[in-house]
């Protein structure tokens, strides 16, 4: 066992020496899952579904759910900036200008999966079971979200320890809002994720307002066009 525990953190420093960022790769591929899961099950032409899809509608949600908090999991990476920051020999300008910038890419990438994501699964909450469904999924998926993120970062657990140690992830969460400090941590999470979705949203609409405002006056152009020649 030792000498296995011996040849995993070898090959682990060699791999940061040699690519630095590639626990930030691996985990943007896990913040792109929730995502790509989202665009398969719940596409918005299908809402609301009916027959068999309609009957796995939980399921599926709740795997998605599981999934999620991976995405804004990635901005958790940003201690190892600091610690770079604390430990490292390089000057502070020097890592503002060169990692930092890579570090807030993927920070980016990790926040934009999540929001796309949840955007989702609100639209087929609210198609399927209504509006006040929305209203608590704005406020529900970033709550488990930050709670998942506690639990990956601090706690040390994986999503699929939810089938394997179940009562350690329910320890750990109560455990977590029992002590006040931490307690205000998941609160911030929170809010921020909640904040970060309505940005995107926000974001969202806007462009998607701009491009429907360009294709009218392009058809409008294309009209008037047509009817002067």
């Amino acid at each position: 066992m030792y000498l296995l525990e011996f040849h995993i953190h070898q090959f682990h420093d060699d791999l940061v020496k040699r690519w630095p960022f590639w626990w930030m790769v691996w985990n943007g591929g896990l913040a792109l899952i929730p995502a790509l899961m989202s665009l398969f099950f719940f596409r918005r032409k299908d809402q609301p579904r009916h027959g068999i899809r309609g009957l796995t509608f939980g399921f599926e949600m709740a795997l998605v759910l599981l999934i999620l908090p991976n995405a804004p999991y990635i901005t958790t990476d940003l201690v190892h900036f600091l610690e770079t920051v604390r430990m490292g020999d390089t000057s502070l300008w020097k890592l503002l200008g060169t990692e930092l910038p890579i570090y807030m890419i993927f920070v980016l990438f990790g926040l934009t999966c999540y929001s796309f994501t949840v955007d989702r699964l609100l639209y087929a909450l609210r198609m399927r079971l209504g509006k006040g469904w929305g209203w608590l999924g704005i406020f529900g998926i970033p709550l488990l979200s930050s709670l998942g993120i506690y639990l990956g970062r601090v706690a040390r657990y994986n999503s699929w320890d939810v089938l394997t140690d179940p009562q350690g992830i329910i320890q750990s969460s109560w455990s977590s809002l029992d002590k006040m400090k931490i307690a205000k941590v998941l609160i911030g999470m929170w809010i921020g994720l909640i904040l970060i979705h309505q940005i995107y949203r926000t974001l969202h609409d806007g462009i998607v307002a701009r491009l429907a405002e360009y294709r009218r006056d392009r058809n409008a152009t294309g009209t008037r066009h047509s009817s002067a020649s």
